[in-house]
């Protein structure tokens, strides 16, 4: 029986004890009532210690969860640092493929102006060297007139 189940049995026990007259108290069997609180008090420590079981096995439950909860939360940041990490690489991915587009931009731009300025360098050669060959047929087609 159970310690509830004692109490019950006592109240009732005490609830159907006859009434002393002109008086609140009433009379029961002592004998009884006495076997009824040394069954309490046997019952009692094992339902103590069951419940002190229950609380430590809730305790170890809530340790157990916050453990995992932890856990969890650990293993979520992490990912979202790994997110982040893998998302500043791709930032900086795409900055360095823009620094080397502009970087070859610039670089063909200079070779552009460079070729440019050879090309220009070159037929300005050219045409002095021309102009000079010209201007010595001339003299020599008009030293052939002169003759």
């Amino acid at each position: 029986m159970n310690v509830m189940a004692l109490l019950d049995y006592l109240q009732e026990e005490v609830e159907q004890g006859s009434k002393v007259p002109l008086s609140a108290k009433c009379m029961v069997d002592r004998e009884k009532c006495m076997d009824i609180i040394n069954d309490i008090r046997q019952t009692l420590p094992n339902e103590i210690m069951e419940a002190e079981s229950i609380r430590n096995e809730k305790n170890q439950i809530l340790y157990d969860a916050e453990k995992e909860a932890e856990n969890i939360i650990a293993e979520a940041e992490e990912k979202v640092r790994q997110m982040v990490d893998e998302n500043n690489i791709t930032q900086m991915a795409y900055q360095q493929a823009e620094e080397i587009i502009t970087n070859a931009q610039t670089g063909a731009q200079e070779i552009r102006t460079s070729a440019n300025e050879y090309v220009e360098d070159i037929l300005a050669d050219l045409e002095t060297y021309i102009q000079r060959n010209l201007d010595i047929v001339r003299q020599n087609r008009e030293q052939m007139k002169g003759r």
